[in-house]
Protein backbone atom coordinates (compact mmCIF):
# COMPACT_ATOMS: atom_id res chain seq x y z
CA UNK A 1 0.00 0.00 0.00
CA UNK A 2 1.32 3.44 -0.90
CA UNK A 3 0.15 7.03 -1.12
CA UNK A 4 -0.52 8.81 -4.42
CA UNK A 5 -1.02 12.49 -5.08
CA UNK A 6 -4.48 13.78 -5.90
CA UNK A 7 -3.15 14.98 -9.27
CA UNK A 8 -2.10 11.45 -10.23
CA UNK A 9 -5.54 10.12 -9.31
CA UNK A 10 -7.14 12.87 -11.39
CA UNK A 11 -4.97 12.08 -14.42
CA UNK A 12 -5.67 8.34 -14.03
CA UNK A 13 -9.42 9.00 -14.00
CA UNK A 14 -9.12 11.13 -17.13
CA UNK A 15 -7.54 8.18 -18.96
CA UNK A 16 -10.35 5.77 -18.05
CA UNK A 17 -12.42 5.09 -21.20
CA UNK A 18 -16.01 6.31 -21.15
CA UNK A 19 -18.94 4.38 -22.59
CA UNK A 20 -21.96 6.35 -23.71
CA UNK A 21 -25.33 5.25 -22.35
CA UNK A 22 -27.02 6.03 -25.65
CA UNK A 23 -29.10 8.62 -23.78
CA UNK A 24 -27.77 12.15 -24.37
CA UNK A 25 -29.46 13.58 -21.25
CA UNK A 26 -27.98 10.90 -19.00
CA UNK A 27 -24.54 11.37 -20.57
CA UNK A 28 -24.82 15.11 -19.87
CA UNK A 29 -25.82 14.41 -16.26
CA UNK A 30 -22.68 12.29 -15.83
CA UNK A 31 -20.53 15.25 -16.81
CA UNK A 32 -17.89 13.50 -18.90
CA UNK A 33 -20.35 11.96 -21.34
CA UNK A 34 -20.80 8.36 -20.24
CA UNK A 35 -20.06 5.52 -17.83
CA UNK A 36 -16.60 4.98 -16.32
CA UNK A 37 -15.36 1.43 -16.08
CA UNK A 38 -14.05 1.76 -12.51
CA UNK A 39 -17.39 2.84 -11.00
CA UNK A 40 -20.53 0.83 -10.13
CA UNK A 41 -23.72 2.48 -11.39
CA UNK A 42 -27.19 2.03 -9.92
CA UNK A 43 -30.06 3.36 -12.03
CA UNK A 44 -33.44 3.18 -10.37
CA UNK A 45 -36.95 4.32 -11.12
CA UNK A 46 -38.83 3.85 -14.39
CA UNK A 47 -38.40 0.23 -15.52
CA UNK A 48 -38.81 0.86 -19.24
CA UNK A 49 -36.30 3.71 -19.32
CA UNK A 50 -33.61 1.99 -17.23
CA UNK A 51 -34.00 -1.24 -19.23
CA UNK A 52 -33.55 0.63 -22.52
CA UNK A 53 -30.34 2.20 -21.19
CA UNK A 54 -28.95 -1.27 -20.45
CA UNK A 55 -29.80 -2.44 -23.98
CA UNK A 56 -28.12 0.52 -25.68
CA UNK A 57 -25.08 0.25 -23.40
CA UNK A 58 -24.73 -3.46 -24.24
CA UNK A 59 -24.29 -2.44 -27.89
CA UNK A 60 -22.17 0.71 -27.54
CA UNK A 61 -19.72 -1.07 -25.22
CA UNK A 62 -18.89 -3.45 -28.09
CA UNK A 63 -17.60 -0.67 -30.33
CA UNK A 64 -13.86 -0.15 -30.79
CA UNK A 65 -11.90 2.09 -28.42
CA UNK A 66 -11.58 4.69 -31.17
CA UNK A 67 -15.38 4.82 -31.52
CA UNK A 68 -16.21 5.11 -27.82
CA UNK A 69 -16.48 1.46 -26.81
CA UNK A 70 -14.44 -1.00 -24.78
CA UNK A 71 -13.13 -2.91 -27.77
CA UNK A 72 -14.58 -5.25 -30.37
CA UNK A 73 -15.52 -8.85 -29.47
CA UNK A 74 -15.85 -8.13 -25.73
CA UNK A 75 -18.31 -10.23 -23.75
CA UNK A 76 -21.32 -8.71 -22.00
CA UNK A 77 -23.18 -10.50 -19.18
CA UNK A 78 -26.87 -9.54 -19.04
CA UNK A 79 -28.94 -10.78 -16.09
CA UNK A 80 -32.60 -10.00 -16.60
CA UNK A 81 -35.24 -10.02 -13.87
CA UNK A 82 -37.43 -7.48 -15.69
CA UNK A 83 -37.87 -9.75 -18.74
CA UNK A 84 -37.28 -6.80 -21.07
CA UNK A 85 -34.34 -7.99 -23.18
CA UNK A 86 -35.43 -7.53 -26.80
CA UNK A 87 -33.09 -8.96 -29.48
CA UNK A 88 -34.94 -7.08 -32.22
CA UNK A 89 -34.35 -3.67 -30.59
CA UNK A 90 -30.73 -4.62 -29.89
CA UNK A 91 -30.22 -5.61 -33.54
CA UNK A 92 -31.84 -2.43 -34.84
CA UNK A 93 -29.69 -0.27 -32.55
CA UNK A 94 -26.56 -2.24 -33.55
CA UNK A 95 -27.25 -1.39 -37.21
CA UNK A 96 -27.57 2.30 -36.29
CA UNK A 97 -24.11 2.06 -34.67
CA UNK A 98 -22.59 0.38 -37.76
CA UNK A 99 -22.16 -2.93 -35.93
CA UNK A 100 -23.11 -6.44 -36.99
CA UNK A 101 -26.32 -7.50 -35.18
CA UNK A 102 -25.23 -11.14 -35.29
CA UNK A 103 -21.89 -10.43 -33.63
CA UNK A 104 -23.45 -8.10 -31.06
CA UNK A 105 -26.01 -10.71 -30.00
CA UNK A 106 -23.39 -13.47 -29.93
CA UNK A 107 -21.33 -11.45 -27.46
CA UNK A 108 -24.23 -10.89 -25.03
CA UNK A 109 -24.60 -13.75 -22.53
CA UNK A 110 -28.13 -13.71 -21.10
CA UNK A 111 -29.59 -15.29 -17.98
CA UNK A 112 -33.15 -14.68 -16.83
CA UNK A 113 -34.43 -14.86 -13.26
CA UNK A 114 -38.10 -15.47 -12.52
CA UNK A 115 -37.86 -15.77 -8.71
CA UNK A 116 -35.82 -14.06 -6.02
CA UNK A 117 -33.98 -17.31 -5.25
CA UNK A 118 -32.93 -17.60 -8.91
CA UNK A 119 -31.61 -14.04 -8.90
CA UNK A 120 -29.54 -14.66 -5.77
CA UNK A 121 -28.19 -17.93 -7.21
CA UNK A 122 -27.20 -16.28 -10.50
CA UNK A 123 -25.37 -13.41 -8.81
CA UNK A 124 -23.82 -15.30 -5.90
CA UNK A 125 -22.61 -18.44 -7.66
CA UNK A 126 -22.95 -18.28 -11.46
CA UNK A 127 -21.78 -14.79 -12.42
CA UNK A 128 -18.21 -15.06 -11.12
CA UNK A 129 -17.65 -18.27 -13.12
CA UNK A 130 -17.88 -16.41 -16.44
CA UNK A 131 -14.61 -15.69 -18.21
CA UNK A 132 -13.42 -12.50 -19.96
CA UNK A 133 -16.52 -10.49 -19.09
CA UNK A 134 -15.98 -6.75 -19.62
CA UNK A 135 -19.52 -5.49 -18.95
CA UNK A 136 -22.07 -6.71 -16.38
CA UNK A 137 -25.65 -5.49 -16.77
CA UNK A 138 -28.21 -6.48 -14.12
CA UNK A 139 -31.77 -5.52 -14.97
CA UNK A 140 -34.03 -5.27 -11.91
CA UNK A 141 -31.73 -6.61 -9.20
CA UNK A 142 -34.49 -6.17 -6.58
CA UNK A 143 -37.56 -6.46 -8.82
CA UNK A 144 -38.23 -9.91 -7.31
CA UNK A 145 -37.41 -8.77 -3.76
CA UNK A 146 -39.56 -10.73 -1.26
CA UNK A 147 -40.73 -8.38 1.46
CA UNK A 148 -38.46 -6.69 3.96
CA UNK A 149 -37.55 -9.53 6.27
CA UNK A 150 -34.06 -10.17 7.63
CA UNK A 151 -33.49 -13.22 5.40
CA UNK A 152 -34.24 -11.22 2.26
CA UNK A 153 -31.61 -8.63 3.09
CA UNK A 154 -29.12 -11.37 3.92
CA UNK A 155 -29.82 -12.84 0.47
CA UNK A 156 -29.14 -9.43 -1.08
CA UNK A 157 -25.78 -9.27 0.71
CA UNK A 158 -24.89 -12.68 -0.73
CA UNK A 159 -25.89 -11.54 -4.21
CA UNK A 160 -23.73 -8.41 -3.92
CA UNK A 161 -20.78 -10.52 -2.74
CA UNK A 162 -21.07 -12.44 -6.01
CA UNK A 163 -20.96 -9.20 -8.00
CA UNK A 164 -17.87 -8.15 -6.04
CA UNK A 165 -16.24 -11.48 -6.94
CA UNK A 166 -16.40 -10.77 -10.70
CA UNK A 167 -15.49 -7.13 -10.03
CA UNK A 168 -12.20 -8.28 -8.51
CA UNK A 169 -11.74 -10.95 -11.19
CA UNK A 170 -12.18 -9.03 -14.46
CA UNK A 171 -12.85 -5.40 -13.37
CA UNK A 172 -15.86 -4.99 -15.68
CA UNK A 173 -18.15 -2.01 -16.14
CA UNK A 174 -21.12 -2.74 -13.85
CA UNK A 175 -24.61 -1.29 -14.28
CA UNK A 176 -27.50 -2.23 -12.02
CA UNK A 177 -31.13 -1.20 -12.27
CA UNK A 178 -33.76 -1.40 -9.56
CA UNK A 179 -37.36 -0.29 -9.01
CA UNK A 180 -38.33 2.47 -6.61
CA UNK A 181 -39.10 1.54 -3.03
CA UNK A 182 -42.88 1.39 -2.72
CA UNK A 183 -42.72 3.41 0.52
CA UNK A 184 -40.40 6.13 -0.73
CA UNK A 185 -40.28 8.78 -3.45
CA UNK A 186 -36.49 8.79 -3.77
CA UNK A 187 -35.03 5.49 -2.51
CA UNK A 188 -34.41 2.29 -4.52
CA UNK A 189 -35.91 -1.02 -3.54
CA UNK A 190 -33.16 -2.76 -1.58
CA UNK A 191 -32.51 -0.11 1.05
CA UNK A 192 -29.11 1.02 2.28
CA UNK A 193 -27.44 -2.27 1.33
CA UNK A 194 -28.02 -1.61 -2.37
CA UNK A 195 -27.48 2.16 -2.15
CA UNK A 196 -24.13 1.78 -0.39
CA UNK A 197 -22.90 -0.72 -2.98
CA UNK A 198 -23.37 1.69 -5.88
CA UNK A 199 -20.66 4.27 -6.51
CA UNK A 200 -23.06 6.35 -8.61
CA UNK A 201 -26.80 6.56 -7.92
CA UNK A 202 -29.14 7.94 -10.58
CA UNK A 203 -32.91 8.21 -10.19
CA UNK A 204 -35.01 8.30 -13.38
CA UNK A 205 -38.70 9.19 -13.27
CA UNK A 206 -41.22 9.44 -16.10
CA UNK A 207 -43.80 12.23 -16.13
CA UNK A 208 -46.48 13.01 -18.69
CA UNK A 209 -44.48 15.99 -19.98
CA UNK A 210 -40.85 15.09 -19.23
CA UNK A 211 -38.33 12.51 -18.05
CA UNK A 212 -36.49 13.47 -14.87
CA UNK A 213 -32.85 12.46 -14.29
CA UNK A 214 -31.44 13.02 -10.80
CA UNK A 215 -27.79 12.45 -9.91
CA UNK A 216 -28.20 11.41 -6.28
CA UNK A 217 -24.64 10.32 -5.55
CA UNK A 218 -21.29 10.47 -7.34
CA UNK A 219 -17.70 10.22 -6.03
CA UNK A 220 -16.69 13.64 -7.38
CA UNK A 221 -19.70 15.27 -9.04
CA UNK A 222 -22.31 17.34 -7.16
CA UNK A 223 -25.98 16.44 -7.02
CA UNK A 224 -27.73 17.47 -10.19
CA UNK A 225 -31.12 17.28 -11.90
CA UNK A 226 -31.96 17.44 -15.60
CA UNK A 227 -35.29 17.29 -17.41
CA UNK A 228 -35.86 15.93 -20.89
CA UNK A 229 -39.07 17.45 -22.21
CA UNK A 230 -41.36 15.37 -24.39
CA UNK A 231 -42.87 16.76 -27.59
CA UNK A 232 -46.57 17.56 -27.38
CA UNK A 233 -47.30 15.70 -30.59
CA UNK A 234 -45.22 12.66 -31.62
CA UNK A 235 -43.43 13.10 -34.92
CA UNK A 236 -44.31 10.63 -37.67
CA UNK A 237 -41.24 9.27 -39.38
CA UNK A 238 -42.64 8.14 -42.71
CA UNK A 239 -39.15 7.40 -44.01
CA UNK A 240 -38.49 4.77 -41.33
CA UNK A 241 -38.29 1.56 -43.35
CA UNK A 242 -37.19 -0.60 -40.37
CA UNK A 243 -40.50 -0.37 -38.54
CA UNK A 244 -42.04 -3.54 -39.98
CA UNK A 245 -38.85 -5.57 -40.48
CA UNK A 246 -38.39 -8.93 -38.79
CA UNK A 247 -35.33 -10.00 -36.83
CA UNK A 248 -34.27 -12.33 -39.68
CA UNK A 249 -33.64 -9.39 -42.00
CA UNK A 250 -30.60 -8.36 -39.95
CA UNK A 251 -28.94 -11.70 -40.64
Amino acid sequence: MSFRSGLKVYRKNKRVPLVSSGDSTLDELLGEGGFQKDLVYLLYGDKKKTSNILLTTSVIAQKSFANGGLGEKIKVAYIDANNRFNPYNVSKFAVSQNLSPRKVLENILIARAFTWDQMVELLENRLSKLEDIKVVLISGITTLFQGYEKQTFEDLLRAISGIKAILYKTKPLILLTAPMNEYSLYRPNGGKILSHFGSVLIMINEDERYTEYVLVQHPYLPENRLLKWKPRLPKRNLANTTKNMTLDCWF
